[in-house]
């Protein structure tokens, strides 16, 4: 990693000028995720219609700033205080760290995959059932207004469970969940093992990057929705441990220029897209940065490096190729497995076009209209291109004339719905499922009664603490001169942005939101590390005055922006906008949204 961080650490204005884009666009939208996740607290609840029949819907109850406020200062202390002791009883953790808590994950997420053993639902059980179907012989998926007759993308999911079947038996699905269970250990581990490009790169090489491996871990295993959805069969934990594993090799390739790792991460990349097509934002990201890198070798940078600009675009060449070619392989695969052609299926762009319309679970969430425009337009691409993009034209001129009372409003809520539940809907995923063994009462608790009341209250302060600290992060390291590091946290600007206007869901977001912890855990070092400057600094005042002197205008500058945002947001709360867009509160609508959260009254749970 030395070498990489010689390389990286960068100073020319141009580097300036794209890490300062980069660092406020994620700022921005960490201050906006901490607002909601502060001010109010999302999940899916049921609302009673007129005709008494019931419907899910995701619900908004108000939260207490001030207890997370209190909650991050007493946190900050009983790790500052922890930190101290660690220190003088002169703890070393080792690399074999990493192979203990890889261990604990797989043993941890195989007892509960085989406590649960719960059947796919949902999306899952749709596209597992295909394949066990294919194992029939039978392929009416393909047929009009079939499932693959509509979504052929989905095929690469389903032939992937498919040839799982062959390793684990036809019908047994606990074998492609303990598949999962792997792919979340390489997951925590890739995330751990990146770590040293989301640090201080003086520490790079010297011993402590274990120590932060370890917090890393840690704070993983802690924060537990990912890891509920080992039992959901939809692409998303294999996804993403490809799309990781590209990352990786970008950032190997970027340390240490050899050529192999532009294989790897091609083969990553490729077989990701075929499993999970939002993975694209993944190398869209890594083009980005080789973009960049390719750049600075070619204009900026001096000796050796120089030469090697065409490599990094020919980085990007390889990762648009191997999409194609996985793909094309995957589609004769599924077409001489069914002797079925793939179809065009349903235009993308009306994805956008359902993205922003209500829906009964929430904002941008499913409503059928992707079905309803391609049913209706007898599944001809461009009519439905056509339609889709007269329907888009009139929904964004109603928001652009309307910007305060329904635009904003929207995106607010559409937001909350798919950032702000602190479980990501994972108890909801799990929920209701039926399972092959009898489940433990804790653990039915968890899912279902006061224990998961107890867990969703946990999240939720981890979440604050979660943006807090990557957003102390971003800010602490401001001027930092390693733009790579940013790699993972522009991978989750990309999905914040992406899922703006596409169909939302807590479950799509949840790859990109993990990816904010070890940047949160280098953020709270780094807090810690001011907090200790701060105190050892008391006392000293000759060294005050010295530092006063050279650093007075600086700090004066930052106190007035401090002040500033401060005082202007003080200003918003008090505003009807800061309740729509904000501070959502279901209960003042009349609904008991808090009492369906804390499972009391009519919705109280005896275990």
């Amino acid at each position: 990693m030395k070498e990489m961080v010689e390389y990286m650490a960068q100073n020319h204005v141009f580097h300036r000028i794209i890490n300062g884009m980069i660092r406020i666009m994620l700022a921005g939208a960490l201050f906006l995720l901490l607002l909601h996740s502060v001010f109010s607290t999302s999940f899916v609840g049921t609302l009673v219609l007129e005709d008494g029949s019931w419907q899910e819907r995701t619900l908004n109850i108000a939260d207490n700033p001030l207890r997370h406020l209190l909650l991050f200062v007493v946190f900050s202390t009983i790790l500052f205080l922890v930190r101290k002791v660690w220190r003088r009883v002169h703890v070393r953790v080792t690399a074999n760290i990493f192979w203990i808590f890889t261990v604990i994950t797989l043993a941890a997420g195989t007892a509960y995959v085989l406590m649960t053993q719960l059947y796919p639902g949902s999306d899952p059980a749709k596209v597992y059932a295909i394949a066990m179907q294919w194992r029939q012989g039978d392929f009416s998926a393909f047929q009009e207004e079939g499932y693959l007759f509509c979504y052929p993308f989905q095929s690469g999911i389903v032939l992937f469970l498919y040839l799982l079947s062959f390793l684990f038996g036809e019908g047994n699905y606990v074998g492609p969940q303990l598949v999962n269970v792997i792919c979340l250990a390489v997951i925590y581990g890739l995330l751990a093992k990146l770590f040293p490009l989301f640090g201080d790169v003086e520490e790079v090489g010297g011993g402590k990057e274990h120590g932060l491996q370890t917090a890393v871990y840690l704070s993983l295993f802690a924060w537990t929705p990912l890891a509920f959805y080992v039992t959901y069969l939809y692409g998303i934990l294999p996804g993403m441990a490809l799309s990781l594993g590209a990352v990786y090799f970008a950032l190997r390739y970027l340390c240490t220029r050899q050529y192999r790792y532009i294989a790897a991460g091609s083969l990553c990349m490729g077989l990701a897209t075929v499993i999970k097509m939002n993975c694209l934002i993944y190398l869209i990201a890594i083009a980005c940065f080789l973009v960049y890198d390719a750049i600075d070798l070619l204009f900026l940078s001096k000796g050796e490096h120089r030469r090697k600009w065409m490599a990094s675009l020919l980085f990007i060449a390889c990762m648009g190729l191997s999409v194609v070619v996985c793909g094309k392989v995957n589609d004769r695969l599924v077409e001489r497995i069914t002797g079925q052609e793939l179809g065009e299926g349903e235009v993308m762009l009306s994805w956008i076009v359902m993205g922003l319309q209500e829906a009964p679970l929430g904002p941008g969430g499913y409503n059928g209209y992707i079905s309803n425009v391609f049913t209706a337009n007898h599944y001809d691409t461009e009519q439905v291109t056509e339609a889709s993009l007269e329907d888009l034209h009139t929904i964004m001129t109603r928001m652009s004339e309307n910007l305060l009372d329904e635009g904003l409003p929207f995106f607010a809520r559409k937001t909350a719905f798919q950032w702000n539940d602190p479980t990501f809907i994972c108890l909801d995923r799990t929920r209701g499922r039926k399972g092959a063994v009898t489940m433990p009462v804790w653990l039915k608790s968890l899912i279902y009664g006061r224990g998961s009341v107890y867990l969703s209250i946990l999240l939720n302060y981890m979440q604050t603490l979660i943006l807090l600290c990557a957003l102390l992060y971003i800010l602490f390291r401001w001027r930092s001169r390693n733009l790579y590091e940013l790699m993972g946290a522009v991978v989750f600007l990309g999905g914040f942005l992406f899922h703006m206007f596409w169909e939302s869901s807590a479950s799509y977001t949840i790859p990109y939101f993990i990816l904010l912890i070890p940047y949160a855990v280098c953020g709270m070092a780094e807090w810690m590390r001011y907090l200790e400057t701060v105190i050892e600094g008391i006392g000293k005042k000759e060294n005050m005055a010295v530092e006063e002197q050279g650093n007075g205008k600086k700090k004066a500058i930052l106190c007035v922006a401090a002040l500033a945002v401060v005082l202007v947001l003080t200003a918003f709360t008090r505003t009807n906008l800061f309740d729509r867009t904000i501070a959502l509160n279901d209960d003042l609508q009349g609904i008991d949204a808090s009492d369906q959260f804390y499972k009391r009254g009519d919705w109280e749970i005896g275990y």
